[in-house]
């Protein structure tokens, strides 16, 4: 079972990877607000149980920890989209966002995101955000 923050650094790696094409634990450390070697230190563990690796300089999810942080970025997007919608800022939105990310099993989450249907928030509309983060990585350089 991962931690919170585990979590969050897996999020964090697959923005900065759609964003940039690559990951470096510089980058980490500024998106997170840690220390690099608070980086290296989680970076260990998340390569100890598979989620993750450095090549060089470089970090990368492994598949599992691709998939991982899918989920977590699919949670994150729901609940901020929700907060946007009902009106909240979109700073705390997002913060409030990353609380609730992580307090719902797979299965509630599938449930109460089904349960919505229509009354989630719409493409397009001021809380649609999806376009904000790439939905494919950037091919490997």
């Amino acid at each position: 079972m991962l931690t919170e923050s585990s979590e969050d650094y897996l999020e964090a790696i697959l923005v900065i990877r759609r964003l940039r094409g690559s990951c470096r634990n510089v980058d980490i450390a500024e998106r997170l607000g840690v220390s690099k070697a608070s980086v290296t230190k989680a970076l260990s563990s998340l390569s100890a149980a598979g989620f993750a690796e450095v090549v060089g300089r470089d970090v990368r999810l492994t598949p599992e920890g691709g998939r991982v942080a899918g989920s977590i970025l699919e949670h994150h997007r729901f609940f901020e989209s929700m907060l946007l919608e009902a009106g909240v800022g979109a700073k705390i939105a997002s913060e409030e966002a990353c609380r609730m990310e992580h307090c719902l099993s797979e299965d509630s989450f599938k449930k109460l995101s089904a349960s919505l249907g229509d009354r989630g928030p719409k493409e397009g509309s001021s809380a649609d955000w999806r376009g904000s983060v790439p939905d494919r990585p950037r091919p490997e350089t």
